[in-house]
């Protein structure tokens, strides 16, 4: 329960109340610029701000929002993307590499090892939602009491009788369109005319009526049946519904005033319109204001209940000769206006993007070229002992001390028993549990935090395919597995990729399909098929529950849950067009002499390769294009919250794991020598 009722508690209770003041503030701006214009357009922005008001807590209470980013920091929107390209140097058989790029990595690990982590302490209420919720209790507790005490005024009056009066009714009740039923009755406790009833509609009238003359009984009668051809009731219930749970904003009860003074003078303009005169008109206002008497709380629509300047501003109101009619344009762009304010500021939810870099000096360094080489890293977890390195070329598990980045021990070789690899492809951490993927042996080693053995899985192929790759798993365990096909055509050139998806089981069997998300194709001969930075590549990336499809040439990041439905697209922090490749950038590749320019990429792909980072989502941006130089990641949570942009100097930079204040970082020198370093992240671009 305490769960559910947590958006309006502590922070999000201020939250709300910043939203509710910019939505009031708003429609106070628009019914000042309307002043001069129909009550009812006035009375309309007042009945769609209550709706959207409602609306606040019950949006905040589904979790629906549209996430907006912050705007970041300057080094973030003050230059160009358009930054120099790394050199490209080229082989001398022919292949071609970015010398400053990052090695080609699968995904690291998902999420640091936690052992032992301590329970959470007991929940109580927050004080702010307590205060809250006594208020709300009593205006709720007040609505009630007026229904009840309206629903007794009913019942202890009796029904009009006079023949000639019901039939003015009914002809009454035509002549506007009222399709329903009114009941019309008479109260000895009623000391002013007042409509109620919310399904069905009553018009109360004071056992005094029997003395009024023809005239007052109609213009009466008139205006009680506009409130109920105008569902005003409804309106009303709405009004105290928001003073109920905006009890505490005083701009709640100046919009609940002035939404009821709206809806008093539109049903006067409506009588004037139907032909009654003005001054007749107020003359009746003024004896029935004359006759009222203090009384309690009704949930009803009282027509002369009113203060003495409410009163006096409603008779000059009747009697100005000029009476403005509505303009269709203008009722149209305020209900716009108003409407995208409220759609903005009930789903509208910022996300505060922090700047952070990534320090230049690390805590201790891990491979040395001569007495402790590291080889072909294929990923990397931080647990809150270790720093645990996967090396391709050993087959091992590197286990090294968190604090000095000393070699506590290593684990693995090449075999094919358990814990042993003929390959090593991939690394995470999963509900505490080290997973790795042999991709040669079809087989997923579970650990424990220590690197021991606890069961293996083998992966069966599925469908038409016999080579499967292993992208991730989910946190109950489950694989999810790609398949890679590629195709020729010949005229044109074009090599066209596919990569399926599937979902095993945590055992490894075969669960269900998941689709072919990853379809793209190149255009371009066989010679310069992987020359970058013209390559198009697309990543699956696991976070949490949900899988991510990274694709370098397209800025939109699309997460999919376990069951390959798309859920959300994340939000950019980048502009959407790409940068174009200049003839400097062509002009690096030697290779590329005396090729006609039409046949090559025009743009820069957005993205580098992704990683899972502290069960984060990193994307770094692609290499030589990070604003300002060096490198640059945009940080996503695992529900796909756009949390933060992380910098370092370093252009050959690439990060393996992370915690909230420290990140293990792979750094490769242009001779291919590779070492981990562990650094401090530090507020600041």
């Amino acid at each position: 329960m305490m769960d559910s009722l947590a958006p309006l508690a502590n922070s999000s209770l201020l939250d709300l109340v910043v939203r509710a003041t910019i939505l009031l503030s708003v429609a106070l701006a628009l019914v000042w610029l309307a002043r001069r214009g129909p009550a009812g357009v006035r009375h309309l922005l007042w009945t769609m701000t209550f709706s959207l008001l409602l609306g606040l807590p019950v949006f905040s209470f589904l979790g629906l929002s549209w996430e907006v980013p912050l705007v970041p920091s300057a080094d973030a929107t003050s230059e160009q993307r358009s930054q120099p390209i790394p050199s490209i140097l080229a082989g001398a058989d022919g292949s071609v590499a970015l010398s400053t790029s990052e090695p080609s990595l699968p995904v690291a690990g998902s999420r640091a090892v936690r052992v032992g982590e301590p329970e959470s302490p007991a929940r109580s209420i927050p004080r702010p939602l307590l205060f809250w919720g006594v208020g709300c209790a009593i205006g709720l507790i007040s609505l009630l009491l007026g229904g009840v005490r309206f629903a007794r005024l009913v019942r202890t009056a009796s029904p009009l009788h006079d023949p000639t009066l019901l039939r003015h009714a009914e002809a009454v009740r035509w002549r506007l369109g009222i399709h329903g039923d009114v009941r019309l009755l008479l109260s000895r406790a009623a000391t002013i005319p007042m409509t109620g009833g919310l399904f069905r509609p009553v018009i109360l009238f004071p056992a005094s009526a029997a003395e009024w003359s023809a005239e007052r009984w109609r213009v009466v009668l008139m205006h009680e049946m506009i409130h109920v051809r105008r569902r005003d009731v409804l309106r009303q219930l709405m009004a105290r519904f928001v003073l109920a749970l905006y009890w505490f904003h005083p701009l709640s009860w100046v919009a609940a005033r002035l939404a009821a003074i709206a809806s008093e003078e539109a049903c006067d303009q409506e009588v004037l319109t139907l032909g009654t005169r003005p001054s007749v008109y107020a003359g009746h206002l003024l004896a029935l204001a004359g006759t009222t008497s203090t009384y309690r709380s009704v949930l009803t629509l009282p027509m002369g209940q009113q203060s003495p300047s409410q009163l006096e501003k409603r008779i000059m109101a009747i009697l100005t000769p000029f009476r403005p009619g509505r303009s269709g344009i203008g009722t149209a762009l305020m209900v716009a206006a108003l409407s995208g304010t409220g759609v903005s500021a009930t789903i509208v939810q910022p996300v505060q993007q922090r700047n952070v870099r990534i320090n230049d000096t690390p805590i201790f360094t891990i491979g040395d070229e001569v007495d402790d080489p590291l080889y072909d890293l294929t990923g990397a977890v931080l647990t809150d002992d270790a720093l645990i390195l996967a090396e391709w070329s050993t087959h091992s598990l590197r286990f090294h001390d968190r604090e000095t980045g000393e070699l506590l021990h290593t684990v693995g070789q090449r075999g094919e028993g358990p814990g042993d690899y003929l390959s090593l492809d991939l690394l995470q951490a999963v509900d505490d549990r080290l997973y790795t993927f042999d991709g040669r042996n079809m087989r997923v080693t579970i650990l424990n935090g220590t690197g021991d053995v606890e069961r293996t899985v083998r992966v069966r192929p599925w469908g038409d395919y016999n080579i499967v790759h292993v992208d991730g798993f989910f946190p109950d365990g489950s694989v999810l597995t790609s398949a890679h096909t590629f195709s020729w055509e010949q005229a044109p050139m074009i090599r066209r990729f596919e990569h399926e998806l599937a979902r095993h089981d945590p055992d490894g069997t075969f669960a269900d399909r998941l689709g072919t998300h990853l379809s793209y194709e190149h255009y371009a001969s066989p010679e310069r098929m992987n020359i970058f930075p013209y390559r198009r590549e697309v990543w699956v990336v696991v976070v949490g529950d949900r899988y991510h499809i990274v694709d370098n040439k397209d800025p939109v990041i699309r997460a999919f849950d376990a069951a390959g439905e798309l859920v959300d697209e994340l939000q950019p922090h980048m502009p959407l067009e790409p940068t174009r490749i200049t003839s400097a950038g062509r002009d690096s590749l030697p290779e590329l002499e005396g090729i006609d320019d039409d046949d090559l990429p025009r743009f820069y792909p957005f993205y580098g390769r992704p990683r899972v980072a502290g069960g984060a989502l990193w994307v770094p941006d692609y290499p030589g294009l990070a604003p300002g130089g060096g490198s640059a990641w945009t940080v996503y949570s695992a529900e796909g919250d756009l949390v933060r942009r992380v910098t370092a100097s370093e252009i050959d930079m690439t990060v393996l794991d992370a915690d909230d204040d420290v990140v293990a970082v792979l750094l490769t020198d242009e001779l291919g020598v590779e070492t981990v370093e562990l650094r401090r992240i530090i507020e600041g671009p």
